[in-house]
């Protein structure tokens, strides 16, 4: 599916920087704006699955709608445990 390939992508790089920068990643905070194309819960939905194929249930997403603003799904923020 389309959403899962976009959602492993953003996991994989939140987690790539939370090694970057010495710790595991615990929360990714992520932006939806006008061309995402989904909602959140339907994001958030895919998110809980590809989480679970992994093994990463600790990890929280916090969803953000900007319907004002011109992009699609994007990476605002990461939360990582030391």
């Amino acid at each position: 599916m389309h959403e899962s390939g976009i959602i492993r992508k953003l996991i994989e790089t939140a987690r790539a920087e939370a090694e970057r920068r010495g710790g595991r990643l615990r929360a990714i905070e992520l932006r939806l704006g006008a061309l995402a194309g989904g909602s959140a819960d339907h994001l958030r939905g895919h998110f809980e699955l590809e989480l679970e194929r992994l093994g990463l249930s600790d990890i929280r997403l916090d969803i953000r709608e900007a319907a004002a603003h011109p992009a699609g799904v994007e990476i605002t923020a990461i939360e990582i445990a030391k």
